[in-house]
């Protein structure tokens, strides 16, 4: 790998083997052909880091690291660290790209000289099928109000970044295992120096399980209270009002979550914990919220087909 390549991949790796082979393979069919993929293998123990050293043996753009388990953010921190190119990509070991994704992205940063943060939209696959479910819309840059309300990039594996970007905002907290994502964006937003934009095209592929990491719904509502009051802490003069208006849409984005992942119940909490605090999201964003509201009561009715309807 003896030249620079235009962007490195960095791809954390935790008991992965039976998805770490589909994920590499979404790298190795990328239209563009000069990147590095750096596999940071978290402490596995199974089958993981075998899988991976056997493609690796026949594509010397892949090196894998291993590490003892200290937690995916460290891990990633760890792999931009080793990273060569100027574009830095982040790809989990159980979601896909796909194949023209950096391609479009570094086409977009040469288009945007603002930017610094490239996402795209997202479809979500059942783990086990791989049935395509739910596109998310397309939002065509971020705030750090949009950052604190709702997720829109859905997950670490959508970033695409500036090494140096990455780097003057001190990369991922290293004990956050939820809201990493989000905490890392909404520094680069409230430092107000790069944009933070979203590309209309359907490249990244996510996984969507119930014993998946993103399935700990209440853990990640504790990460995204941390990640606010680091916020408010570092950046006190920007917050207070964003985080008044982003505490609804959050947790309502839980229910939808919820509702995604079966769980009526757990749904209908976020939801009344939201407009508990926030009556007027219902009229400041009725359509979101009201889809929200009818899903969650229909999601109770047991029919089969009206409760896949709801999870779209």
């Amino acid at each position: 790998m003896s030249q620079q390549p235009a962007v490195s991949i960095i791809m954390p790796a935790y008991n992965a083997q039976a998805t770490i082979a589909a994920s590499i393979q979404s790298v190795r069919a990328q239209t563009l052909k000069n990147w590095e993929l750096i596999i940071v293998d978290d402490g596995s123990e199974d089958q993981t880091a075998e899988v991976a050293s056997e493609i690796a043996r026949h594509d010397s753009r892949i090196c894998i690291i291993q590490r003892p388990n200290r937690g995916p953010s460290i891990a990633r921190n760890a792999g931009a660290d080793l990273a060569r190119a100027h574009v830095l990509a982040f790809l989990d070991a159980d979601d896909m790209w796909a194949a023209e994704r950096l391609t479009g992205m570094l086409i977009k940063f040469r288009d945007e000289p603002g930017a610094g943060v490239l996402f795209s939209r997202t479809r979500f696959i059942d783990a086990d099928t791989l049935e395509p479910g739910t596109l998310t819309p397309h939002s065509e840059q971020l705030s750090a109000s949009d950052i604190m309300s709702e997720n829109a990039l859905c997950s670490t594996s959508n970033i695409v970044c500036l090494k140096r970007v990455f780097e003057e905002t001190g990369g991922f907290t290293p004990d956050l295992k939820y809201a990493e994502d989000q905490d890392w964006l909404l520094r680069v937003a409230l430092e107000g120096k790069w944009q933070i934009m979203g590309v209309d095209a359907e490249w990244f592929f996510y996984r969507s399980a119930r014993e998946s990491q993103s399935a700990d719904l209440d853990a990640m509502r504790r990460g995204w209270f941390r990640m606010v009051e680091a916020a408010k802490v570092e950046f006190p003069e920007k917050t207070e009002r964003a985080i008044k208006r982003a505490f609804g849409p959050i947790h309502r984005q839980l229910a939808r979550r919820a509702l995604r992942m079966g769980q009526s119940r757990r749904a209908l909490k976020f939801l009344i914990i939201a407009l508990r605090r926030d009556p007027l999201l219902l009229f400041r964003q009725p359509k979101r919220t009201s889809l929200t509201l009818i899903g969650t009561a229909l999601s109770f009715i047991p029919n089969s087909k009206l409760k896949e309807l709801v999870a779209r």
